[in-house]
């Protein structure tokens, strides 16, 4: 039986990545597929995740000054989200840190699966070249739904840095991407035309992910709050969002102790849950009154759990950022995502309309098996 490895940002301290992670191995593990997730995690991702950033500059030293005093919260939270990457992934037993040790080992995969996330996105922090395979030496190369992150390689790129990519992009059996616009840019990098699949999240459904679940604060009581999920924090997303709470007399739960601290939200109503790890994110979106988002996967879960929530349209979303846009267009659900000013005639308690998705969802999840399953089997 073929044995398959993954890479991905598995060890992103983001509920999106490892959710994605998990989803992609459980599937494959539903089909008799045996995978494991190699254990790789370059220097930028590791830095990036810090709970308390290195001091480097003048910005990184203003962070550790807004930080420190929570560092306690951080670490605990760190180590959480550490704990639950090893007890719910199967990963590789060998760890590895940089790209020249994931070319000096032997590995034994007959195939290998890049994807999803933005693994592909070179212009991030834990940008890597591993994302491409270009470690791999013997076994079939797949790429599932990974993105480009709203940046065409063709836009940060020298001539000679866009044919290495070009070069390591062609050396794949079969290439998929996760929006319209990866799919724009691959056929004119390559003259291809790939397909677009669903995130790995969307092949599970609700049941799926009950293992995973988290008892919530005590003080978090179902219906009674609105989860405002969002990476990076937007003050006028805030306002939008307090004005929400305050409209239904909810309590507004955030996220994130990082940003929830640097931009200064701690001294809002806004309460922190006390632990935090991506069993407890999929607990408060289930037993929210409502979800805000500006995130991917929180859309994705959102749908996933039924819930009423809202994406709100902000910064890249109005250019080449087309991740929540292709998303919402494939669902049908293209209604949710609102702009972020405040209306107070306008319900947002109201139910999303999930019949169309509920008769989408299983077309878009048979494509996207397809062609994942194809590519595992074909030639076994």
């Amino acid at each position: 039986m073929a044995k398959i490895g993954i890479i991905t940002f598995h060890a992103s301290h983001n509920c999106g990545s490892f959710m994605q992670a998990y989803a992609l191995q459980h599937f494959l593990n539903n089909n008799e597929l045996p995978s494991e997730i190699i254990n790789f995690s370059n220097q930028g991702q590791r830095d990036f995740y810090r709970p308390i950033p290195k001091i480097d500059n003048v910005k990184t030293f203003i962070k550790n000054v807004v930080l420190l005093p929570h560092k306690n919260i951080l670490h605990a939270t760190y180590s959480r989200y550490n704990n639950f990457i090893k007890n719910n992934l199967k990963l590789s037993s060998k760890e590895f840190n940089s790209n020249s040790e994931l070319k000096e080992a032997s590995f034994s995969y007959d195939a290998y699966v890049s994807g999803s996330d933005q693994i592909w996105n070179i212009t991030i922090a834990d940008s890597d070249d591993a994302y491409f395979l270009d470690f791999v030496k013997k076994g079939k190369k797949i790429a599932y739904a990974p993105s480009f992150g709203a940046k065409n390689i063709a836009s940060y790129t020298t001539p000679s840095e866009y044919n290495k990519y070009k070069k390591l992009l062609s050396s794949y059996d079969n290439l998929s991407v996760r929006e319209n616009n990866g799919r724009k840019w691959l056929r004119e990098m390559l003259n291809e035309d790939v397909p677009v699949v669903l995130d790995p999240t969307l092949l599970l459904d609700q049941e799926d992910y009950i293992s995973l679940e988290q008892p919530l604060d005590d003080k978090l009581q179902k219906n009674k709050y609105i989860f405002y999920y969002s990476p990076s924090y937007n003050k006028k997303i805030n306002r939008l969002v307090a004005k929400i709470a305050k409209k239904y007399n909810l309590k507004v739960v955030a996220w994130n102790p990082k940003n929830f601290y640097l931009k200064g939200m701690n001294f809002s109503n806004f309460y922190l849950p006390k632990i935090q790890n991506p069993g407890v994110y999929l607990s408060l979106i289930k037993n929210s009154a409502m979800v805000v988002t500006t995130s991917f996967h929180g859309t994705i879960f959102s749908t996933i759990y039924r819930k009423k929530f809202w994406t709100i349209k902000n910064g890249g979303m109005f250019g080449d950022d087309d991740r929540v846009k292709t998303l919402i267009d494939q669902l049908h659900i293209s209604e949710r995502l609102i702009p972020m000013q405040f209306d107070g005639n306008f319900d947002y308690l109201q139910m999303p309309d999930y019949s169309v998705y509920e008769k989408e969802l299983p077309k878009l999840r048979k494509k996207s098996v397809d062609f994942l399953l194809g590519a595992l089997k074909d030639g076994e």
